[in-house]
């Protein structure tokens, strides 16, 4: 027994086992890789996982007509961080003490109340497979683009919404595929995209600054540090619409904490690596908002939408830069729905492992050691969504599935990132004033953070009720009846289980 956990009664409870998961009869000997990921390999895969080329190609034109002004974009990139960085710390300071595959699911189920942990579970993995849905779409539309600019294709054909979505299924098929055959592969995979993508976006970035610097083209400006005030931001409504969309920007870093059970130091690594990961990704989206910022015309911001990122290589180096860009932007989105697809499939595997979701998301391929039914399952559901979108609206387009998917993302990501900040406040409740600097980064920042990520959610959906919320009220109203067949339907103790609390900081 151990005196370091105890329910909300007093009571000390016994410690689970190293995953704090029970295996389904049967499936003793079926588990994930274990001991495969360095915090090299962890944080390749937290940084490719939000895939600054994508972020930046679906979101940058968005995110600058939201801001109310040309430039409040590196403003709201600050606003955004700030509290998504405690939401990382949360996250790392509860992997730290119980590192497990479906994360933010199985704490809020061990420390708030199973059915909390439940429905967390079901809106990460929801959010998860509608982006598995948005994302091979803009790698589709782009393959396309780049095919007709060599010529290969029309006009018409680089243009159809259904060719498009049929390139985007084979995208979506190859992810699939390395998913399934192995963490390895995938990791491997991830590092070769991140290089390549990383490295077009910062010497782009860089690029430009310079060209501004030395040669002042016309309609170029000079860097204003003003354009990191918040201030600038014109008023609430944007504010919460803006910093949704930056979420969206920052969202992935926690697929490194889903692959915890096949991490090196398990209760180290994974959370190191999200936290890292998070300076790099600030570090890089500033840069090109500033680099955007300053040799993009301030009327040609808004008016490039989707392609700003495009226009902006163009600017910078002229028409070859656009090949550059399409290549960086299709390997990007490759990479950012392979590591979405990973922790959604290993979050479901928890929670069939757990018995609380259908058992054959719980089944471990014998050779590859991955979910692989489970992936594929989830896969196959995104397939279906691609083509129902376009089946339902056919006369719809690349750039507003995306639009409307991404808010949603962002309101959805806030949800459940905003659920873990509180999880972690309240799980160290009874150790709060062991130490002061952990009173401010384990209980008062994340609280403070997970309460803005819930203001974020609701003020985006009460400005856009009745709009293009549809995605996110399904999933969160789906939810409800879901939960309750989950627990009517459970045979086992899950949801009779009480809540814990932490007692001390360390273990």
């Amino acid at each position: 027994m151990s005196t370091d956990i105890v329910d909300d009664s007093g009571r000390p409870q016994e410690v689970p086992g190293p995953f704090g998961a029970p295996v389904p009869e049967g499936e003793v000997e079926a588990s994930l890789r274990a001991d495969e990921l360095n915090l090299f390999d962890s944080t390749a895969v937290a940084v490719s996982s939000v895939a600054p080329a994508y972020s930046l190609a679906s979101t940058l034109g968005f995110i600058f007509i939201i801001a109310g002004v040309a430039y409040a974009g590196p403003a709201l990139m600050l606003v955004a961080f700030v509290p998504v960085l405690f939401i990382a710390v949360a996250y790392f300071h509860l992997n730290r003490r119980y590192p497990h595959a479906g994360a933010s699911y199985a704490w809020l189920a061990k420390l708030v109340h199973p059915t909390v942990g439940w429905y967390n579970g079901w809106i990460q993995v929801a959010t998860s497979v509608i982006f598995c849905v948005a994302a091979p779409f803009l790698a589709g539309q782009y393959t396309l683009q780049l095919f007709n600019s060599l010529g290969w294709i029309s006009d018409a054909a680089a243009n159809n919404v259904w060719y498009t979505t049929f390139t985007a299924s084979l995208f979506l098929a190859f992810v699939t595929f390395i998913c399934i055959y192995g963490i390895r592969w995938t990791t491997n995979l991830q590092w070769i995209l991140v290089l390549i993508e990383y490295i077009a976006v910062l010497v782009f970035s860089v690029g430009g600054i310079i060209k501004v610097a030395v040669s002042h083209p016309k309609g170029s400006s000079s860097f204003h540090a003003g354009w990191f005030w918040p201030g600038n931001i014109h008023g609430y409504e944007a504010l919460a619409g803006g910093a949704a969309l930056a979420v969206f920007f920052f969202w992935g870093w926690d697929t490194t904490v889903n692959l915890s059970e096949e991490s090196k130091q398990s209760n180290r690594i994974p959370g190191q690596a999200a936290i890292i990961s998070m300076f790099l990704l600030l570090f890089v989206f500033v840069l090109n908002f500033v680099a955007v910022e300053m040799l993009v015309p301030a009327d040609q911001i808004a008016n490039q939408g989707g392609n700003i990122l495009f226009y902006f290589g163009e600017q910078f180096a002229g028409g070859w830069a656009k090949y550059v860009m399409i290549f960086a932007v299709i390997t990007s989105t490759i990479a950012t729905t392979q590591t979405t697809l990973l922790p959604a499939a290993r979050i479901s595997y928890a929670m069939s492992r757990d018995g609380v979701f259908p058992r054959l998301f719980g089944t471990i391929h014998p050779k590859f050691k991955t979910p692989a039914t489970g992936t594929l399952v989830l896969a196959f559901i995104a397939l279906i969504g691609m083509y129902g979108i376009v089946t339902f609206d056919s006369a719809t387009n690349v750039t507003n599935i995306l639009g409307y998917l991404i808010t949603d993302l962002g309101v959805l990501v806030a949800i459940y990132y905003g659920a873990t900040g509180l999880a972690c406040a309240w799980a160290f409740r009874k150790a709060a004033f062991q130490k002061t600097s952990f009173f401010f980064t384990g209980i008062l920042l994340p609280a403070l953070a997970g309460l803005f990520m819930f203001w974020v959610g609701f003020e985006v959906i009460r400005q856009n009720w009745g709009s293009h919320m549809a995605p996110t009220v399904v999933v969160v109203a789906l939810g409800i009846p879901l939960v309750i067949i989950a627990v009517v339907q459970t045979k086992g103790d899950f949801f009779k289980t009480k809540p814990i609390a932490y007692t001390s900081i360390e273990e």
